[in-house]
C-alpha cells in the first residue's frame, strides 16, 4: 500500500547529529532538484553510484530523461574502465544507441612532439614521417611521398608547392609553382636527351 506524507514547510531528517547514515532500501524517485551540501568539515564531495559493489555490477551512472519514453545515459563500464555516453538509451541505461568513450584528460595526442595527427581508425593517429617542426616553421615529410592530382594551386610569397598532374614534356607529371615560377619537373631520361639536343 502507497504512504503519502505532506508537509506545509521544509522537512529535514538528522540522524546521529549528522554522523549518521540514512538508507532507503528501495528505488527512490525525485520530482524536484536534488542539491547536496558539502559538509564543512569535509573536503570533497562526491554522489556515489553502485556503493557497495562488489563487482557484480559491471555498468553504474545516470539518467537523462529526454521524454516521457527517451532517456541519455552516462555511464562508467567497468569492462573497458572508462567512462561512456549514450544520446539514446532506455530506462534501464540499456543502450538503444552504442555508448561511446569519453576521452578524459590522461588522453593525449599522439606520437612525439611535433607529430602531425591524423585520423586512424576514430583515433588520434601519428606517424615520425610527417612532422611540423614549430620552432623554426617548416614542415619535414620523410618515406615515401604520394603526390594526388590537383590543378595548378596558387602562389604563395615565400612558397614551393609540389603536386601533381597530367605528364607534360618533362615526363613526369610532377609540377612545383613558387613565387616566380611554375613548371614541371624533368626526369633523368628527358633530361639527358634535352642535354644532347640543346
Amino acid at each position: 500500500m502507497s504512504t503519502y506524507k505532506t508537509t506545509s514547510g521544509d522537512f529535514t531528517l538528522t540522524c546521529d547529529n549528522g554522523n549518521g547514515v540514512f538508507t532507503i532500501n528501495a528505488q527512490t524517485l525525485f520530482t524536484g532538484n536534488v542539491t547536496y551540501n558539502q559538509p564543512s568539515t569535509s573536503t570533497s564531495a562526491f554522489l556515489t553510484v553502485a556503493a557497495n559493489n562488489t563487482g557484480a555490477i559491471s555498468d553504474m551512472g545516470l539518467l537523462a530523461q529526454k521524454s516521457p519514453t527517451t532517456f541519455a545515459g552516462l555511464r562508467f563500464d567497468t569492462g573497458v574502465s572508462a567512462w561512456q555516453i549514450s544520446t539514446n538509451v532506455y530506462g534501464n541505461g540499456a543502450p538503444v544507441t552504442a555508448y561511446s568513450n569519453i576521452a578524459t584528460g590522461s588522453t593525449k595526442a599522439a606520437g612525439s612532439d611535433g607529430a602531425i595527427q591524423f585520423n586512424q581508425g576514430n583515433a588520434f593517429g601519428a606517424s615520425g614521417n610527417l612532422r611540423f617542426d614549430y620552432g623554426n616553421n617548416y614542415l619535414a615529410l620523410s618515406g615515401a611521398q604520394y603526390l594526388g592530382y590537383q590543378p595548378t594551386p596558387p602562389n604563395v610569397a615565400n612558397t614551393v608547392a609540389i603536386y601533381s598532374n597530367t605528364v607534360g614534356s618533362g615526363g613526369t607529371g610532377i609540377y612545383f609553382t613558387s613565387d616566380n615560377a611554375a613548371d614541371e619537373l624533368v626526369s633523368k631520361s628527358k633530361a639527358i636527351v634535352y642535354a644532347i639536343i640543346f
